[in-house]
């Protein structure tokens, strides 16, 4: 089966049909190229034909109502009317059974295609009928007539829930359900004596100790010079607003050097204090100072995730913070097997915290696609769903449930953020061009070019990878 003779044929029929206008213009008075450079190769799903016409019917979605002993009607708007497509065109060539038989292939195929108008470009639509005409005195030639329909997202009006929010209240659900399971355990093991208490203070330190450097993190502290006002380019951008976006913030930052040097050092101080209050909270541990203790421990996570001024730096440390093992080890004897227990519970707390945190933070990132979003929601999911063994093992059923609240929650979110972006697609192209041209030919929208830099990393942006990922539309 030569497919490509056969597209060949039909290219070669399109440029003839092209040549021969350009002939009747000009013995006209005037010039068709002018027309016909602007005219695309006609295709369905990749499948190439010639176009020799169409119909497409535009307008609005109007419901007339006529009242009684009224003479005008009152018409309701309900919205633009669907795109419809109506168009003609044909296959020829000595190999045009099968180019038939491949267009027959393509129009069966089930969900929505990809339809070349030769001028309305680039279109999105569902085939509503197809026809394949063949006549016995003109030979190898079949003439096809497509009926489309513009294609448009599976949406239904839903209830628009408050799903941060709901973030956010999950969040405080589980540092109630934490901080009670803890209770549980530490009322216990204290009774051991103070080789428990100091167990608390031993464990209390590795971790602050470790909230303390992780706020130091270069990434982050780079990640700050995305406040100052100008355009960084395409080797800079932040989660909250994306330097190259389709929908581009509005806002201007007129922050400065010395206001980013101020707030780093206030951010970080910050994650100090609450480290020394922790610290404090710590050596005074005892069985009326269990709520202090908590509270403590939520105040570093806090500190922490008001010291990163990119929620997606917010989830990479917190997530790193969640991760904390304590490497005391402890004795089989039954003072050790309570410090044990107590280092297990104290990790346990942390843990939970900063995975509170990680979930918090996620209800601020704005992903930058559909596929982004559900990168975001599988990270913190695979955090929760790791805690939420952890806390049956443990038979802690509010954790297990807080938890469980907590991942429902996250998933609501970024699956209803992420719902109204596009995807990433991967585009295959026959040879490098300049972005200007291959945002124009992706997106009908030259002012992308430089989203499509960021996304695809070119060496220069005059020459553009033929392979890369981008956002779909």
């Amino acid at each position: 089966m030569n497919i490509g003779g056969g597209a060949g044929a039909v290219l070669s029929t399109a440029s003839g049909i092209s040549n021969l206008a350009s002939s009747l213009a000009a013995r006209l008075g005037g010039s068709a190229q002018s027309y016909f450079k602007q005219l695309r190769p006609a295709s369905y799903r990749g499948v190439p034909f010639v176009s020799l016409g169409s119909e497409a019917a535009f307008g609005r979605r109007n419901q007339m109502h006529q009242y009684p002993m009224r003479d005008t009607p009152w018409i309701e708007d309900l919205g633009r009317g669907a795109r419809r497509i109506r168009m003609y065109g044909f296959v020829v060539g000595d190999d045009v059974i099968a180019q038939r038989d491949v267009m027959i292939a393509a129009v069966e195929t089930a969900g929505d295609g990809e339809l070349i108008h030769p001028t309305l470009g680039r279109l999105t639509v569902n085939l509503d009928g197809f026809r394949s005409i063949e006549h016995w005195e003109k030979g190898r030639y079949f003439e096809l007539h497509f009926e489309f329909i513009e294609a448009g997202q599976r949406t239904y009006p839903t209830a628009d829930p408050a799903t941060t929010q709901s973030v956010l209240n999950a969040v405080t659900g589980l540092n109630v359900a934490a901080a009670l399971n803890f209770a549980k355990t530490a009322m216990t093991a204290i009774a051991y004596g103070a080789a428990v208490l100091g167990t608390v203070v031993n464990t209390a330190l590795g971790w602050y100790l470790y909230a303390k450097n992780i706020v130091g993190d270069a990434r982050n502290l780079f990640q700050l010079l995305f406040n100052l006002p100008g355009d960084f380019g395409r080797f800079a951008g932040s989660a909250t607003v994306p330097t190259f976006s389709k929908y581009p913030s509005s806002s201007v930052h007129s922050t400065t050097t010395q206001a980013l040097f101020e707030t780093a050092t206030a951010a970080r101080a910050n994650v100090s204090a609450a480290a020394d209050a922790m610290a404090t909270a710590a050596a005074a541990f005892d069985a009326s100072s269990v709520d202090a203790f908590t509270a403590s421990v939520r105040g570093v996570t806090t500190a922490v995730l008001a010291a990163t001024s990119d929620p997606s730096d917010s989830i990479r440390l917190l997530s790193a913070l969640s991760t904390f093992i304590p490497d005391a080890g402890t004795t089989t004897s039954v003072i050790g097997t309570a410090m044990g227990e107590m280092q297990s519970a104290c990790s346990d707390l942390f843990r939970r915290a900063s995975i509170g945190a990680v979930a918090q933070a996620s209800s601020t990132y704005q992903p930058t696609s559909s596929d982004d979003a559900m990168r975001v929601r599988d990270l913190v999911t695979d955090l929760v769903d790791a805690e939420m063994t952890v806390a049956g093992d443990k038979g802690e059923d509010e954790t297990y449930e807080a938890l469980s609240a907590l991942r429902a929650a996250v998933v609501a979110d970024l699956n209803k953020r992420g719902a109204g972006l596009s995807s990433i697609k991967t585009f295959d192209l026959p040879s490098m061009l300049p972005s200007l041209a291959l945002a124009t030919r992706l997106y009908r929208d030259p002012t992308r070019a430089d989203e499509l830099v960021a996304q695809a990393n070119p060496i220069h942006p005059a020459f553009m990878p033929t392979t890369f990922n981008a956002l779909a539309k």
